[in-house]
């Protein structure tokens, strides 16, 4: 694994080396030609096709890791994001037919390099950016290429999932105002509920057993009457008579 790592990166170094060595008076491209870019390139494409699915996973877990070691390895980074490109897109485009074009295009501090790829299925492109004055790659990578039918489609469809998820959002929103104005009412409803009198209970009325005052007038005078008969039947004296009340009972 070692071996065939270190042959890969070998054979990528003479690439480079014989691109800086053979740059002539044309070249303006930082000092490169752009047949000496395109050769650089296509030597990237060349490597990446003669690996197995399985080399090729090692070798992006390689430069992955060497990368997560030195966090200042940008090469290593962008060579494993290459590879794992390279891994995601080739299921979809198919097998390699050829190289169709080549265009570099120069915009401010960048140079951006385009090989376009015929693929069975659909085309592929392989994009370099480099820093123009350094001419040292800052971003690789490999993507298929869509038709305008196809890219209409996708950005008609990231439309209309935007217009869905603001309308969600809105309806969401709208909920919330809608329960700001209920929240009073219930509120409200509750205070209501917990300020009203609570129903004292009736005391009980204790029914007081009255007792009636008897009326003893008429009693007197029939006590008087039979203590006289009494007197003159016996002859006796009617001063001992002791007359006491007789409690009744209801």
């Amino acid at each position: 694994m070692k071996k065939k790592l270190t042959i890969l990166l070998t054979t990528i170094a003479c690439l480079v080396l014989f691109a800086a060595c053979g740059s002539s008076k044309t070249a303006d491209y930082g000092g490169h030609s752009r047949s000496e870019l395109k050769s650089v390139q296509q030597g990237y494409a060349d490597q990446l096709q003669a690996l197995s699915a399985e080399e090729l996973k090692q070798y992006s877990q390689a430069f992955t890791q060497q990368a997560k070691d030195n966090q200042d390895d940008k090469d290593s980074a962008m060579k494993g994001e290459l590879i794992q490109n390279w891994i995601d897109v080739t299921p979809k485009v198919g097998d390699f037919i050829g190289y169709t074009d080549f265009k570099v295009d120069v915009a401010g501090k960048t140079v951006t390099c385009t090989l376009n790829m015929d693929f069975s299925k659909r085309d592929a492109r392989m994009v370099f950016v480099y820093n123009k004055t350094s001419m040292k790659p800052t971003a690789m990578n490999f993507e298929p290429v869509y038709t305008k039918a196809e890219t209409m489609s996708k950005a008609a469809l990231n439309v209309l999932m935007g217009m869905i998820t603001v309308f969600c959002v809105l309806i969401i929103i709208s909920i919330f105002i809608y329960a700001f104005r209920i929240i009073p009412f219930i509120q409200k409803k509750l205070e209501s509920r917990n300020s009203e009198p609570v129903a004292e209970a009736s005391p009980v009325k204790e029914e007081v057993a009255v007792q009636k005052t008897q009326d003893c007038s008429d009693d007197l005078e029939l006590v008087a009457v039979i203590t006289a008969a009494i007197g003159a039947g016996t002859g006796a004296s009617t001063d001992s008579f002791v007359v006491r009340s007789i409690k009744r009972r209801y």
